[in-house]
């Protein structure tokens, strides 16, 4: 998809989409479970919701299911990078690394798609990003390492993004989310040992998560995936990718605000942090009504 044509009502549904995903951060502190298994139940539980969902509309052809598991794999990557940087760093740092996905993007969207140019605005929002990450990571430098990891998961988010538009062209939105999450969770099931050896600080694997951390999961699974993830998918009919990825630089502002809330996230962060995530969050608006000008006829 080359321009926006959604209406108003889409890009509130975007961004109330973008609030509920500021959740997500949040989780990934309170479900007590090393990133693999996080994903893994999250993907598998969603995977039997959309199955019931799609019972009767879920065949689609054998070139379309492999490539939508692939993009579901890549997905899984994604939101194992995305846990990782929580635990390895913070809610509010992690974040804040995967505002970069709007310059990725930017970047790749040209590249993937056949036709698209790089719009120069894109470009230069997506730049003004990166220059307030920057000053972030400048300011946060105790955090570099989960900061580098959510910075490759935002770079995962954009390509799996780009694929998902050519998907929801000719295919059920729910019907993409539901292959795409078999696809996570099939990567997370080969991922156990690699969580087993290296990613659990020595524990093993954890597949019996306490009752808290199994309500935990429900809410991240049907709320943030089945719902969220599915309506994301919707939006790519009618919304371009670079402007759904952008909107999601709101999301480390939700998440700062969570974090500062429930894990006391401020007491550790600078002035430069708060400063960063103040202009990601005026960049985010200002694009908005940027795309909304442009397909307003003028006179």
């Amino acid at each position: 998809m080359n321009d926006d044509l959604g209406e108003p009502r889409d890009y509130l549904k975007l961004h109330f989409l973008v609030f509920v995903w500021g959740f997500t951060g949040a989780m990934g502190e309170l479900i007590h479970l090393p990133a693999v298994e996080i994903v893994l139940f999250r993907s598998a539980i969603a995977s039997v919701v959309l199955g019931w969902m799609v019972r009767k509309s879920w065949r689609v052809s054998i070139q379309q299911a492999v490539a939508m598991l692939a993009t579901g794999c890549l997905i899984g990557a994604h939101w194992v990078l995305f846990f990782l940087a929580v635990k390895v760093a913070n809610v509010s740092v992690c974040m804040v690394g995967i505002a970069t996905v709007s310059l990725w993007t930017a970047l790749l969207e040209p590249l993937m798609i056949r036709g698209r140019k790089l719009r120069r605005m894109d470009l230069i929002f997506g730049v003004c990003v990166i220059a307030a990450v920057a000053v972030i990571f400048q300011s946060e430098l105790q955090y570099a390492g989960g900061f580098l990891i959510a910075i490759v998961a935002a770079f995962a988010a954009a390509v799996f993004s780009i694929l998902n538009g050519r998907f929801a062209v000719t295919t059920p939105h729910r019907v993409i989310s539901l292959y795409e999450m078999i696809g996570a969770c099939a990567f997370c099931t080969a991922c156990l040992p690699l969580s087993a050896f290296y990613l659990s600080e020595g524990q093993g694997l954890d597949l019996v998560p306490s009752l808290s951390d199994f309500g935990w999961l429900l809410v991240l699974a049907v709320v943030c995936t089945v719902y969220a993830y599915s309506e994301y998918v919707s939006l790519l009919k009618r919304l371009s990718v670079f402007t759904i990825n952008f909107a999601n630089n709101l999301e480390p502002v939700y998440g700062m605000i969570l974090g500062a809330i429930l894990f006391g996230d401020y007491r550790t962060l600078g002035v430069g942090f708060y400063f960063g995530a103040t202009a990601i969050a005026f960049l985010v608006l200002a694009h908005t009504g940027w795309s909304r000008r442009k397909r307003l006829p003028i006179g």
